[in-house]
């Protein structure tokens, strides 16, 4: 079973894009946001229509793909998906298993929900009934009303084991009602109770006397309390004024005032030292400003005609070193060429020759330009010097002449550096003198004006108080603070007593000595009241606890004929929660009734115990089962296997076996060292290899050795290229045994390892474009231009 050809005439925003495939590896490349991922999805619904609930994240585009895809089978057969049904129903497969095996989308190679998925496919391949046993096991459990842990179940409306645990407890209360029952005895209850009573009414009696006791003397303590609130509110009437806050002000403006005329002073003395220092830097930064002046009149006649005339200097020096090499060349050759000249002249006078008459005028011509020569160097000596002469001439006037060029220059060089020495000198004076200037202008311009201000300030907050108060000293001042805070603390005391005996409202005293004068008013009829009795919170606690418990012995004693009676309605009514005998209703009114109940219950929960029990049994008998039959499972992981031989092939040995723990549930692979590891603990690359291996395993076992197709949308992401290489020949290796591989890569490494394929035209080869308009299939075998245009056909 191959994939043929396949066209998406709309999708989303993809439009008539199609392929007809004619080899089994087929690598379509493009880059990201070409719709190669939005092609994979709407391939999946084409080809498995609503059976999608197994694939994540492809609602991407809500609508429906329309187009088809082609597939071909043996022989040369042709089914066309959608129209002929869907790929489940050809293929007679889930569609996880289309999921988790033939397609592989958003470079996720994971196997979803894995270990029930496992399970369900192990049934298939080998023949379990795994799922047969599990539902036998279910209906065992509905059965016997339990659930997975072997508990009664407590379902909505059954309450299974609510009703249970109910019926346990409520045994236990219907034995030790029984039991209380036969112990008691109620014959002398209503003469109990009549003494009891009597009893009460005397202590009624004695509470009534005290309680007026009790008003006589809250009567008698506000009204003392009273008097002196009233007489301390009117002494207080004037004193309004007199105020601790005030005072402090006062005593803290006094201080204040002591501390800014010592701070005035601090700052005329700073003024004193500072117009000094002032005066002392103003003399220093004239002196260092005119010695300045002097150095810089020397330093422009250096930079403007000195230095100039030195670098002149210093470059005809320099030529006169290379004029001097010369020198002595010209004077060797002179010497030598008058010599050869004299010789000629003396052969030429012993005996006349024609060689001497032609050397003879050669060698006085050369000696001539030779002698020429040297005296033009020794002039530019001359010359040279003279220039000397004058520039030491012109700074002997500076004070700055020498006897050579470098002691001159060193002079020069001594003189820049105390020019910028005193320069910066006289910045730090002048810095030292702006900053004392603005220092004296500060405390002359702010500091001192302010320290005048805040004295006249705080002068005036305290003739504000001595307006107000009356008085003259602060002394005096706080002498009659003191004796409002007294008699505040006096008024206090009595509100406060006021208010413990009749409580207060809202609005403060002058609204609560109305109400307290109102209270003591109401007391004033209990003023001779129980004029020989004092009140006593002992005495009155003890006559409420003898009440208390005469009360509780009261009720104790008419509450045991009806607390009976009030128990066995509360066991009728749990007992018909529990038993639910339908219309029957069972009462419980008498000893015979309860013991009636007692046996329902009994059979009840006898009955529920021996059918929970059977379950169980039955239960694990059928899981002794589903374990031998569990086991099997490991035949599709087993050593040497085929998804271990995928695996061992894709790693390049680097693991060397593929199994399923069944205890754990979990994929488990063991490396080339013997170290065993799960899946979860591998490297994103060999975790991909992995599901691989077992997607190829389970794709041949589960076609029962038939061939079929991967749809791979950039599976080996996270592989680096060796890896890639490794992966790229197993996808050709089973490409030429007879599966078809369609890889969606947007990787260029996917690309470099696969050149030489592309170049030999061994694969099919298309690369997409971000604009689709293909033509559709017909045109070619995989359209090189339109939907993936540009693109070469394999």
């Amino acid at each position: 079973m191959r994939i043929k050809e396949f066209l998406v005439r709309r999708y989303g925003p993809l439009h008539d894009r199609g392929c007809t495939f004619r080899r089994n590896l087929s690598l379509i490349f493009g880059r990201n946001e070409r719709g190669k991922t939005l092609t994979i999805d709407a391939l999946v619904k084409l080809m498995l229509g609503k059976n999608i609930k197994d694939f994540e994240l492809i609602d991407r585009v809500e609508e429906s793909p329309e187009g088809y895809v082609i597939l071909e089978e043996g022989e040369g057969r042709e089914v066309k998906l959608p129209e002929r049904g869907t790929l489940p129903k050809v293929l007679d497969l889930s569609s996880a298993e289309c999921r988790n095996i033939f397609v592989i989308r958003n470079s996720d190679l994971s196997i979803s929900r894995e270990q029930q998925f496992y399970a369900g496919l192990t049934d298939r391949l080998l023949g379990l009934r795994t799922a047969e046993i599990a539902r036998i096991k279910e209906a065992l459990r509905e059965i016997g009303r339990i659930t997975p842990t072997g508990s009664f179940r407590d379902i909505k409306e059954e309450k299974l084991k609510t009703r249970i645990e109910g019926g346990e407890e409520l045994l236990g209360k219907i034995e030790g009602l029984l039991e209380e029952v036969r112990q008691e005895n109620f014959d002398d209850l209503e003469e109990e109770a009549a003494r009891y009573g009597d009893r009460l009414d005397r202590i009624g009696e004695m509470m009534e006397e005290l309680e007026a006791a009790r008003r006589r003397e809250r009567y008698e303590k506000g009204k003392r309390a009273f008097d002196s609130l009233r007489e301390s509110l009117g002494r207080l009437g004037g004193m309004g004024v007199y105020e601790e806050k005030s005072g402090q002000v006062w005593r803290d403006c006094s201080r204040d005032i002591q501390r800014l005329r010592d701070d005035r002073k601090a700052l005329e003395r700073e003024l004193e030292i500072r117009g000094a220092e002032l005066k002392s830097l103003v003399r220093a930064f004239d002196t260092k400003q005119s010695d300045l002046q002097v150095m810089r009149e020397v330093k422009n006649r250096l930079d403007n005609e000195i230095r100039q005339e030195l670098n002149d200097y210093g470059r005809r020096r320099q030529r006169l070193v290379s004029m001097e090499n010369q020198e002595r060349f010209f004077h060797g050759a002179g010497l030598i060429s008058s010599l050869l000249a004299g010789i000629c002249l003396l052969g030429l006078l012993i005996e006349p020759s024609r060689v001497f008459l032609v050397l003879c005028p050669l060698l006085l011509v050369s000696a001539l330009v030779l002698w020429v020569a040297r005296f033009r160097t020794v002039r530019y000596r001359a010359s040279l010097a003279a220039d000397f002469e004058r520039i030491k001439l012109s700074l002997s006037r500076l004070d700055l002449s020498g006897g050579t060029v470098e002691e001159i220059l060193s002079k020069i060089h001594r003189f820049d550096a105390e020019f910028i020495r005193r320069s910066e000198e006289l910045q730090d004076v002048r810095r030292r003198k702006e900053s004392t200037e603005e220092r004296i202008r500060e405390v002359e311009e702010r500091a001192i004006p302010e320290v005048d201000r805040k004295i006249m300030e705080a002068n005036g907050k305290i003739d504000e108080i001595r307006r107000r108060s009356g008085v003259e000293s602060l002394e005096e001042y706080m002498e009659r603070v003191g004796l409002k805070q007294n008699l505040e603390k006096s008024a206090g005391e009595s509100a406060s007593v006021l208010r413990s005996q009749f409580g207060e409202i809202q609005g403060g005293l002058a609204v609560n000595v109305p109400y307290w004068e109102k209270e003591i008013a109401r007391l004033e009829k209990y003023r001779d009241r129980a004029g020989g009795t004092r009140y006593s919170e002992e005495t009155v606690a003890e006559l409420e606890q003898e009440r208390q418990g005469l009360l509780e012995s009261l009720a104790e004693t008419r509450d045991k004929v009806g607390s009976f009676q009030r128990r066995m309605e509360e066991i009728e009514r749990k007992a018909n929660e529990i038993l639910r005998p339908g219309e029957e209703y069972l009462y419980c009114r008498t000893s015979v009734d309860l013991r009636g109940i007692r046996k329902r219950l009994e059979d009840f929960l006898a009955r529920n115990s021996r059918i929970r029990n059977s379950a169980l049994k039955a239960i694990s008998i059928f899981e002794e089962i589903e374990g031998e039959e569990k086991e099997k499972i490991s035949e599709l992981f087993e050593p040497g296997g085929p998804v271990s031989g995928y695996f061992v092939r894709i790693t390049g040995g680097l693991y060397r076996e593929v199994t399923l723990n069944q205890r754990l549930g979990r994929i488990e692979v063991e490396r080339a060292d013997g170290v065993r590891l799960g899946a979860e603990k591998l490297s994103g690359g060999a975790y991909d290899q992995l599901y691989l291996s077992i997607r190829l395993a389970l794709g041949e076992r589960l076609l029962k050795g038939g061939k079929g197709f991967f749809l791979m949308d950039d599976p080996f992401i996270k592989a680096d290229e060796e890896r890639l290489r490794r992966q790229m020949e197993v996808l050709k290796s089973i490409s030429a045994s007879g599966w078809q591989v369609v890889y969606f890569s947007a990787k260029e490494e996917v690309r470099r390892v696969l050149a030489d394929e592309i170049r030999r035209d061994s694969i099919d080869y298309v690369e997409a474009e971000a604009v689709f308009c293909w033509p559709g299939p017909g045109s070619g075998d995989i359209q090189g231009t339109g939907s993936y245009g540009n693109g070469r056909s394999g």
